[in-house]
């Protein structure tokens, strides 16, 4: 079954673009996600399309931080994901003592000809899981000093971006935020900001 996606600013709600940059759910890149539910979808597909939506995030509004704070997200998840496959590997091996299941680590780069030897092969599987243990930690205090906003914090200032947006522009109209693309948000907050520019100019005249 295809999934429906969204595939450029011009058409991903801002609401589901925070959502991604927030819970790194791709979900939220399906038109026909439905909030809470579960959802099925091939997520290499959904990372790499949302990391073009992010570059043209970037390119929109001249941000490079968010394009930052993503690919530190993917990194730890891509971390996170090597390693609870590798202790995975390493469990079913310890209960079943089958050769055949440490074979599986040759997609992570390990020599698994038994050239080493198989006490010699699980000594450098869990040198690799405490060293990508490491780099989790590492880019989680990287990326926490960085980007400090939580999750309840950047829905409260969508909210409040929303408001503020509807005021300076004098809409005299909700901004839905579940349907107001990226594009069109940015380029509202692009004329709030010069109408606030021009405004200042007039008062120090």
């Amino acid at each position: 079954m295809s999934v429906n996606y969204y595939k450029s600013c011009s058409n991903l709600p801002i609401y589901n673009f925070y959502k991604i940059i927030d819970e790194a759910n791709y979900a939220y890149l399906s038109k026909d996600y439905i909030e809470g539910e579960d959802f099925k979808f091939d997520v290499v597909d959904a990372e790499i399309l949302f990391t073009k939506i992010i570059e043209e995030y970037s390119e929109l509004t001249s941000n490079r931080e968010v394009l930052v704070g993503f690919k530190m997200q993917i990194a730890i998840l891509n971390y996170e994901f090597e390693r609870d496959s590798l202790k995975s590997i390493l469990e079913i091996f310890n209960e079943t003592n089958d050769f055949e299941v440490l074979l599986l680590l040759s997609s992570f780069g390990f020599d698994t000809s038994n050239k080493l030897g198989i006490d010699k092969l699980l000594k450098s599987v869990i040198s690799r899981i405490k060293n990508l243990n490491n780099k989790i930690r590492i880019n989680k205090v990287n990326y926490t000093k960085r980007f400090k906003t939580t999750k309840k914090e950047i829905k409260r200032n969508l909210d409040k971006e929303a408001l503020l947006l509807e005021m300076s522009l004098e809409l005299g109209r909700e901004i839905e935020v579940r349907k107001t693309s990226v594009t069109k948000w940015v380029n509202m907050v692009n004329i709030s900001s010069e109408k606030a520019k021009k405004m200042n100019s007039l008062k120090n005249k």
